[in-house]
């Protein structure tokens, strides 16, 4: 199984069928707060809908085409961060993430996707990594914007949310900019 320890009080690992429950209470707690950028958040009613969902993750991980961590600061479960998608072709991966309401404000997500990209060019030696983010979510965006990654496109109409597209903006650092920029 998969953990990384990204420092004293944070820790990510691969989830697994018992954490199902874990998952889906999180996210119940967390409906309102998710659902304005999460668009599978109405789907996900109940433990067993997360049944499929880890089976996948857990393939992506094995396939090494995803790597869905669970975000777990000091021992409680606060949300998800991890490649979504690895294209090893292209040396390529596309990083996401989010967080419960009482997880948000302490560099949580900060600390475990800078941990993430050192793992993926490192590690798994990605050229590239991406995070796409709501074009008017300031939270979200302000991460990659921190970190130093570039503002590269704006994606119309990227992703539909219950009963609107909205747009996204694609964000990508490359190996030789990490290498000479280190956040």
């Amino acid at each position: 199984m998969v953990r990384i320890k990204v420092d004293a009080d944070i820790e990510l690992k691969a989830m697994e069928q018992k954490d199902r429950e874990l998952v889906f209470a999180t996210v119940d707690q967390n409906r309102g707060h998710l659902r304005k950028w999460l668009p599978w958040v109405d789907y996900m009613t109940s433990p067993e809908d997360y049944i499929g969902v880890i089976k996948v993750w857990q393939e992506d991980i094995d396939n090494g085409t995803g790597l869905q961590l669970g975000i777990f600061h000091r021992g409680e479960f606060v949300g998800m961060c991890g490649y979504n998608e690895i294209f090893s072709l292209s040396r390529r991966g596309q990083l996401g993430y989010w967080i419960s309401k009482k997880g948000q404000g302490r560099g949580i997500v900060r600390r475990s996707v800078e941990k993430l990209v050192d793992y993926g060019f490192n590690t798994l030696e990605l050229n590239r990594i991406e995070i796409i983010c709501g074009e008017y979510n300031y939270r979200s965006q302000a991460l990659p914007e921190a970190m130093g990654f570039t503002k590269e496109a704006v994606l119309a109409d990227y992703e539909f949310l219950y009963d609107h597209y909205h747009d996204c903006i694609m964000y990508r650092q490359l190996k030789r900019e990490y290498d000479s920029n280190k956040f």
